[in-house]
């Protein structure tokens, strides 16, 4: 019974404890979770520690002796009570959420309530620091309670039965294996929060690196998880319960993805707790007024979205205060955008008019955002909604709006006007819904709000004041408040802010004034961005503050006085090694701390070194520091990109085809990625493997890039693939015709298609139909083609070929005409002989089309010719070629044939 317990605080619910099973199970247990879900961290800790002297006879012996202390002092009341230890871990971890992350500040901090001294806790706190310190990027050094993450962090390897990522002993990290029959539910538990522990430290860290984001993904990539823990659930609770934490489960999977820097793999995740939820929603246009001045409506981007009524059965009360929303205070904006009704339109006044492509019909779910371009694609209940009043979604609904947000920003350009609608309109449908909301979730759709914001020259003043709002809302580290505080202010209890905090991607209080910094530095104040890091005691992102306008001499100032204070601090030697451009301080600081951008530096600098060097291009050196990089983290896509490109070029098509199948397990829609695997597979000989990447990379997020095309079209020629063949053609000449004309047309391929394609007869008989080769192919020959071609004889006379096959000896003889046009027409005739003797070859054509053409049956049925005056025809053609070359080609070997030909007429 004990598992319903675990279970409740894995789902922070305090209505997942039904109240039947209360005299089932054990009291102390029972205790430890109803304080754990009413937020009583401190009361916990307090009680847990009164069995156990964490620092008794503790000595300093630095990080490693702190934590080997710890571990032994830990270990047995692990082994003898399991169920208690996994909770004071929880709590322990809770509490350092609340001290960094949530707010309000504890009570007590975790140096009181675990007895130390004065002299003590700075030097414990340091150790922690260096525990939490991961391949030479120090952890946050000014975060609070720090000793709270790296107990919780040794008590939940203990339970879990891993090894240890605190010791530093990081070679041979096992990937977890979870088994939904031999994994029990209690340390299915322990693994499930230990990733939540390691996501929280990688919080703390600058860049995402080393083996931590490798171990909380394999967890949150182990459907077992779930299952391993509710096969010890009661029968009548097991269906229920399975639904919540599966929804759980893949919000945290893709909370995860995107903190490890692998977004591009969220989204099978997103449509399982779509479908496991039952949020159904469109993103699509609707007329709205935006400002106070504006008579009529535009069209605009609307997110409609409405819960199934299970998920709204598992949203909790709603809050008894919510963060202060401020308005935008415009004499020309609206606060909100004012929709006209949906589904108003006339059909014809819709906001899709006239495509030149034939859009798809219906929604497409498997997308981040389905979009519906037509109003009969939106779903009738959708369509009802009232979109200035649309109904309060169910709070896991609301998270995978903003999880999507998220990935949509992680995967698209910076400052595109159409993503920063998309955005505008997700945010809109969280923060303007009837109802009350939760207070995490509300109070991250308005910092989202507010990043938005702070792009637009009109709203910025508003994103800057509800960024600070925020901060100081936490109630966390503020020393002076710029907004004042209201008379009567309801603080909001730790247990709402801290409800959805796994759920939704960490922001710690640091990073929030980080934010502000980055838009201080996009709007040219250096100074004020300068102060906030060196505020939070961030000298290296000061540092390239600098760097970044142009000051590398105060850069280099700032780094020195770091090392000097910091040795071992890695990170500051590699930037200093940056801006220096110095192999040595890439060197030691690979050395000292395991820092991969160091060697990614190195990598970078024997690639392409400085002409101030004098060495050469190095690929042996460069290639063994990406290999010694992605030994440690082997997530990086850039790195895994630029390891293959550098294999291509090297000739190393093993490691090259290695390289890039890891980038395309990272990015599935890489389309670059995908070309150059098959590139490398191409060199091994291995054409079927090719043909299916370049299909892949067709289908990708590059579907414009004509090389991809046309490295497709040579794999499907050499493996014989003629529909393949057809597409890639067909797709090159729609790509480059506007720049380059004819020459988009690759004639040698267009031949054989058309060689394939009159090898068979054209069926006559009405029950014999044309197969999809055929009919593709004839329409690129005589509809495609004729729109791009203008002077290249060969490709008209194609056209002509293929219109005759489809006995159609009318357009067949036009396409011979237009040839003769194009030719005579061209300005070099009175000069190039080359030129004449082209178009007499032209004419020479169209007079043998005009005979052997001209008495057949024409296009208005029996009794009608293609010509019937087609010698008359033949004659002006060749008397008026005859005329334009007289005075210049009365000589040649061309006007002799022209004479032939009009004496045979």
């Amino acid at each position: 019974m004990e598992t319903v317990l675990q279970a409740a605080v894995i789902l922070g619910s305090q209505q997942a404890i039904p109240a039947d099973i209360c005299g089932e199970v054990d009291a102390v247990c029972l205790s430890h979770a109803k304080l754990l879900l009413g937020g009583e961290y401190e009361v916990l800790i307090q009680e847990t520690l009164g069995s156990i002297d964490l620092l008794k006879d503790f000595d300093v012996h630095g990080p490693v002796g702190l934590y080997t202390h710890i571990n032994a002092q830990i270990a047995a009341y692990c082994g003898n009570h399991p169920n208690s230890a996994l909770f004071f871990a929880v709590a322990l971890l809770q509490s350092f959420i609340q001290s960094n992350f949530t707010g309000p500040a504890p009570a007590c901090s975790a140096y009181e309530l675990l007895h130390c001294t004065e002299e003590q806790r700075p030097i414990i706190h340091e150790q922690c620091i260096a525990l939490l310190s991961v391949l030479g990027q120090p952890a946050y050094e000014l975060c609070d309670d720090a000793i709270f993450l790296v107990l919780s962090l040794v008590i939940l390897e203990i339970i879990s039965g891993q090894s240890s990522l605190l010791d530093k002993q990081l070679d041979d990290i096992p990937v977890m294996e979870i088994s939904e029959t031999e994994t029990s539910a209690l340390v299915a538990c322990a693994h499930w929060w230990r990733a939540r522990a390691l996501l929280v430290q990688l919080s703390l860290l600058p860049e995402v690196s080393g083996p931590h984001p490798i171990v909380a993904s394999s967890i949150f990539n182990s459907i077992g998880l779930v299952l391993a823990i509710t096969k010890e659930l009661p029968d009548h609770l097991k269906s229920d319960m399975e639904n919540q934490l599966g929804i759980s489960f893949y919000l945290e999977n893709i909370k995860c993805s995107l903190a490890t820097n692998t977004e591009h793999l969220c989204l099978p995740s997103l449509i399982k707790v779509q479908k496991l939820t039952g949020l159904q929603f469109v993103l699509t246009g609707a007329k709205a007024k935006r400002t106070k001045y504006q008579q009529e409506a535009r069209s605009g981007l609307i997110i409609l979205a409405n819960s199934s009524p299970m998920a709204l059965g598992l949203s909790e009360d709603s809050p008894s205060a919510e963060p202060e929303s401020f308005a935008l205070e415009s004499d020309h904006l609206l606060d909100r955008p004012v929709f006209q009704s949906i589904g108003d339109e006339p059909l014809d006044q819709q906001i899709v008019k006239r495509q030149k492509f034939d859009p798809p019909s219906g929604l497409d779910d498997e997308k981040l955002l389905p979009v519906a371009l037509r109003q009969e694609d939106i779903p009738l209940e959708l369509r009802q909604l009232d979109p200035n009043q649309q109904p309060a979604l169910a709070d896991c609904d609301n998270i995978q709006l903003l999880l999507r947000l998220q990935v949509i920003r992680q995967t698209t350009p910076a400052k595109n006007p159409i993503v920063e609608q998309e955005l505008h309109a997700i945010v809109g449908r969280v923060l303007y819904q009837a109802g009350l909301k939760n207070w995490t979730i509300f109070s991250r759709a308005l910092w989202e709000r507010s990043v938005i914001e702070t792009t637009g020259a009109k709203t910025i003043e508003r994103g800057l004041l509800q960024m600070q709002s925020l901060v100081e809302e936490m109630g966390l580290k503020i020393t002076t408040r710029l907004l004042p505080k209201e008379n009567g202010e309801i603080q909001v209890k730790n247990t709402e802010r801290m409800r959805y905090i796994h759920q939704l991607p960490f922001v710690p209080r640091w990073a929030l004034d980080m934010k502000l910094a980055e838009i201080y530095m996009s709007l040219g104040i250096l100074k004020s961005a300068v102060e906030i890091y060196e505020r939070l005691s961030m000298v290296c992102e000061a540092a390239l503050c600098h760097a970044a306008v142009g000051d590398e001499k105060t850069a280099e100032e700032i780094l020195l006085k770091r090392i000097q204070k910091y040795p071992n601090d890695a990170r500051a030697l590699s930037i200093l090694g940056d801006i220096r451009q110095d192999p040595d301080l890439w060197e030691k600081s690979w050395k000292i701390g395991k820092y991969v951008n160091a060697k990614n530096s190195l990598a970078k600098y024997s690639y392409n070194p400085p002409a101030s060097s004098g060495q050469d291009k190095d690929y042996v050196s460069c290639l063994r520091h990406l290999n010694e990089s992605l030994s440690l983290y082997p997530l990086s896509f850039e790195t895994w990109y630029f390891y293959g490109c550098v294999g291509l070029e090297c000739g190393k098509m093993d490691l090259a085809a290695e390289a890039f199948t890891r980038c395309v397990s990272l990015d599935s829609t890489h389309s670059l990625s995908w070309s150059n695997l098959s590139a490398a597979f191409m060199e091994q000989g291995k054409l079927k493997e090719a043909h299916s990447c370049l299909s892949k990379a067709t289908s990708s997020d590059s579907p414009s890039n004509w090389r991809i095309w046309d490295n497709y079209l040579l794999v499907s020629l050499k493996l014989n693939k003629w529909d393949d063949v057809l597409l890639s053609c067909r797709r090159l000449v729609e790509l480059r015709k506007d720049k380059v004309g004819d020459f988009s047309i690759d004639l040698p391929v267009v031949e054989k298609l058309v060689e394939l394609l009159v090898s068979s007869d054209f069926p006559l008989d009405s029950s014999k139909r044309l197969t999809h080769f055929q009919s593709s192919c004839m329409e690129f020959i005589c509809e495609t083609l004729p729109g791009v071609v203008t002077s290249n004889s060969t490709c008209w006379k194609l056209v002509a070929k293929v219109e005759l096959w489809r006995r159609r000896p009318w357009a067949s003889l036009d396409c011979f005409e237009k040839e003769y046009r194009a030719m005579s027409h061209n300005p070099d005739l009175e000069f190039s002989e080359k030129v004449w003797n082209d178009t007499v070859d032209a004419c020479d054509d169209l007079v043998s089309a005009y005979e052997s053409l001209g008495e057949m049956e024409g296009k208005h049925g029996p009794g009608s010719l293609v010509c019937k005056d087609w010698k008359y025809k033949a004659r002006s053609a060749i008397k008026a070629l005859m005329s334009r070359g007289k005075s210049n080609w009365e000589d040649s070997e061309g006007w002799d044939r022209l004479v032939e030909l009009r004496s045979n007429l």
